[in-house]
């Protein structure tokens, strides 16, 4: 999955840092040279965001040269993407381009440790990010997600249906929720029903009342073998996902475990990516 902010959302990212113009480079004359600019991460990565920094310097009118897409993995020192053109464009490209970078290739990279602890157990489990991304970022945050390997939770509150104890204590408690759970999903036949629950007590219970997928808040990962044991044996198809705490050192774990999804916020958040920026004549 691959997708690109619009041009006029790249436009607004590079307005918001260069407003009007670049005073430092306007008084230095710079516009009368040519030059380059190159971006390389400083240890290996799984790009994102190259596609917005191309179009950044689409918009300065320089020529650039996309090296590394989105999705795809750089070496320490492998540059990403090239840019040529006049000075005073490229340094008001500059630093926007690379915040993208190292913010979202991280995200990426995050995302895609995760995955790869998850494969280690030799089953087939999907990650998840979920909507706990920094307010504003949701459109390349996602991106960096699926960068990595990993697909979003829920897009938004409108695609899907995931019912927490804060809707279900509103109702008279997962009893009551138990009870209404058939005619609940009959009025939206079309989606899967998700219930959040925090025992193995209440997951085996919305799992027999007909819950499609049942979500397990901050489980221990042998609390999951255990449910997922116990719906097996009862020929129960419910879906099964681990949400809190989990990240790329217990992935592995949860997957082994029997999880069939691995709900996740873990990756959104953490130490930028470090890419070298070097501008030169040409």
């Amino acid at each position: 999955m691959n997708f690109t902010l619009n041009l006029s959302d790249v436009e607004a990212l590079l307005r918001e840092d260069v407003p009007y113009f670049d005073l430092t480079s306007s008084l230095l004359n710079l516009s009368s040279q040519n030059a380059e600019i190159l971006f390389a991460p400083k240890e290996p990565v799984i790009v994102s965001g190259s596609e917005e920094v191309a179009k950044i310097f689409t918009l300065l009118d320089v020529a650039t040269e996309l090296i590394v897409a989105s999705g795809h993995k750089a070496l320490a020192g492998e540059t990403v993407l090239k840019a040529y053109g006049n000075a005073e464009q490229l340094h008001m490209g500059w630093k926007v381009s690379q915040n993208i970078l190292e913010h979202f290739s991280a995200i990426a990279t995050r995302t895609r440790s995760m995955v790869e602890g998850a494969n280690r157990s030799g089953k087939s489990v999907e990650i998840c990010g979920t909507r706990k991304h920094l307010p504003g970022t949701k459109h390349l945050s996602l991106k960096a997600l699926c960068s990595g390997g990993g697909s979003p939770h829920r897009l938004g509150l409108s695609d899907s249906i995931l019912i927490f104890s804060n809707h279900y204590g509103l109702l008279g408690g997962l009893k009551s929720l138990c009870t209404d759970l058939q005619s609940i999903k009959a009025r939206c036949p079309e989606k899967k029903v998700a219930v959040e629950v925090e025992s193995i007590h209440d997951a085996i219970t919305v799992a027999e009342a007909g819950a499609d997928i049942v979500q397990l808040d901050k489980l221990s990962h042998e609390s999951v073998r255990k449910i997922a044991e116990m719906l097996k044996q009862g020929g129960n198809g419910t879906t099964i996902a681990a949400a809190g705490g989990i990240n790329d050192t217990n992935a592995e774990k949860y997957a082994a475990a029997g999880a069939d999804v691995l709900v996740s916020s873990w990756m959104y958040f953490g130490k930028p990516a470090d890419y070298k920026v070097v501008i030169r004549k040409t």
